[in-house]
């Protein structure tokens, strides 16, 4: 009996010591589950913080001004003790130090009416900060400028600058040469016809296509339209004598975009066209079938870099860009079939350089898929009456057989901006 019970007490020590050991492994494993789980929340944790570190470095190089560019703009002193009140309210509601004895400075952008900065005493806020904690009502008041305001440092009574159609004009601007047309009222919004693509390098006729574009301040959209002209040129052609188109035109749209990214900005074109059918022979560089754009795509970012109170400028522009030529034959029934495309990607390079002392002129050269564009432009008469040139070619490789050797074409421009 004595055995018996030695046997089953010796029985009952081995189960509890091997239950022990199966609770201490478990322990043991879920210790190790909750430190790895711990470690992948920190290392989420880690990253979060980094992308918000990099989103804070973004923000703050928009809402800066850079001090090589802030002669450029007109700046004053808000002289209004009620207009000061409430910009001083504003500070104070993001946690700002200021004093009702600190002057108040405005800087904005002439161009796009913006504020740049506001600045109280040693604190300011940047583009970004006025247009998120100032009210609307507030934000309009303080570009509108009716009120007691201190000397105004304007770019243009220190240096007075030539006019340029796409700039914020005091009433209207209108334009209208060989290349284009257009009207831009003072809220930005306006209309444009363009002739060409000269984003991609093909300008006037060379492309049988216009457009008509509607203007809301930094978004244009519009259509896409054929015309008959430069397509059935004939004879010897002498060195400045205008090609003949080898592209016919196309029916879509077309849309721009561009937004502030600091001192520059990054924008985005797009072209869709088609043919389908035949209404027009004339339309049409060969009755058969002809070559046509189809597509154009890019993204791209500009900055100016701005010399002698922005009297002149050197914008630099570069970019991706894509763009499609098809070809379309003609069928028995005048529907149209297309039975190639040619698909082209590649950098976008652009140099851009503006005198805006009297007798204004500007230069500006791209590089695109192998062709090179050259625009230029001289002011003639003052606000009035201008001459422009521009100029294709391809680079480092045969002309393609929608290309002409080279392209080039001069016209008049005039243009009122008041």
């Amino acid at each position: 009996m004595t055995h018996r019970l030695s046997s089953i007490f010796f029985l009952l020590c081995a189960l509890s010591a091997l239950s022990a050991r199966n609770v201490k492994s478990q322990d043991a494993d879920v210790t190790h589950e909750t430190m790895d789980s711990l470690s992948v929340l920190q290392f989420i944790l880690d990253d979060r913080r980094a992308d918000r570190a990099r989103m804070e470095r973004i923000l703050d190089a928009l809402d800066v001004v850079d001090s090589v560019y802030k002669t450029g703009y007109p700046t004053w002193s808000i002289v209004d003790a009620d207009m000061k009140e409430r910009i001083f309210r504003s500070f104070r509601m993001r946690g700002k130090e200021i004093s009702r004895a600190d002057d108040v400075v405005v800087v904005a952008n002439p161009q796009d009416g913006e504020i740049l900065e506001i600045a109280v005493g040693n604190e300011s806020m940047g583009r970004v900060e006025t247009h998120t904690q100032l009210s609307d009502s507030l934000y309009r008041e303080i570009l509108g400028g009716d009120y007691a305001r201190g000397v105004v440092e304007d770019a243009d009574e220190e240096s007075p600058l030539g006019k340029i159609y796409g700039e914020r004009p005091e009433l209207a601007s209108v334009y209208a040469s060989l290349f284009g047309t257009g009207i831009l009222f003072n809220n930005m919004w306006g209309v444009e016809g363009v002739l060409g693509h000269e984003e991609i390098g093909y300008h006037f006729w060379s492309t049988g296509s216009a457009r008509v574009m509607a203007v809301f301040n930094r978004l244009k959209l519009g259509i896409i339209f054929p015309f008959e002209y430069g397509g059935t040129l004939t004879g010897d052609l002498e060195p400045l004598d205008i090609r003949p188109r080898l592209l016919s035109g196309t029916k879509g749209f077309s849309a721009s975009y561009e937004i502030p990214a600091g001192v520059g900005t990054i924008g985005s074109n797009l072209t869709v066209g088609d043919l389908t059918k035949v209404s027009n022979y004339d339309l049409l560089t060969d009755s058969s079938g002809s070559y046509f754009v189809h597509t154009i795509g890019q993204a791209f970012y500009r900055h100016p870099f701005l010399f002698e109170n922005g009297s002149r400028s050197l914008t630099l522009k570069g970019g991706i860009g894509y763009h499609q030529i098809a070809f379309g034959q003609v069928e028995p029934d005048r529907s149209i079939t297309t039975v190639s495309k040619e698909n082209f990607i590649s950098p976008i390079l652009s140099l851009e350089y503006q005198n805006r002392l009297p007798h204004m002129y500007g230069v500006t050269l791209q590089v695109y898929s192998s062709i090179l564009y050259i625009k230029g432009w001289v002011e003639l008469i003052e606000n009035f009456i201008f001459l422009d040139l521009q100029y294709y070619t391809p680079l480092i490789r045969e002309r393609k057989p929608w290309e002409q050797g080279y392209f080039f074409m001069v016209s008049p421009r005039i243009q009122i901006v008041y």
